[in-house]
């Protein structure tokens, strides 16, 4: 919310909400692609007999779906920064009495 003698700045206008759904869509996948690679991982580490870092390919096949879904609600990044161009005049003031 902003006052009304304080002007309303685009560079400090937040992103659409079609944009910041696109980002958290994107952020669900790639942490989904790398639970996958994870889970492709430790079946491949199972096999060869490397049981213990199997076991760290699982933990991660099993976090990475929270993980996932706590970064994707997460709503969007505060901006409160001013630009550096913006100085807000001070209030004019009257003259002395004569």
């Amino acid at each position: 919310m902003t006052r009304i003698d304080e002007p309303v700045l685009v560079t400090t206008a937040g992103k659409s909400p079609r944009e910041e759904q696109r980002e958290r869509q994107r952020r669900y996948l790639v942490t989904m692609a790398v639970r996958v690679v994870c889970f492709i991982l430790a079946i491949v580490l199972f096999g060869i007999g490397q049981r213990f870092l199997a076991a760290f390919a699982v933990a991660g096949s099993l976090i990475l779906p929270w993980v996932a879904v706590v970064a994707a609600n997460a709503g969007p990044r505060r901006r409160v920064e001013r630009p550096a161009l913006y100085q807000r005049k001070p209030p004019e003031q009257l003259p002395p009495a004569s």
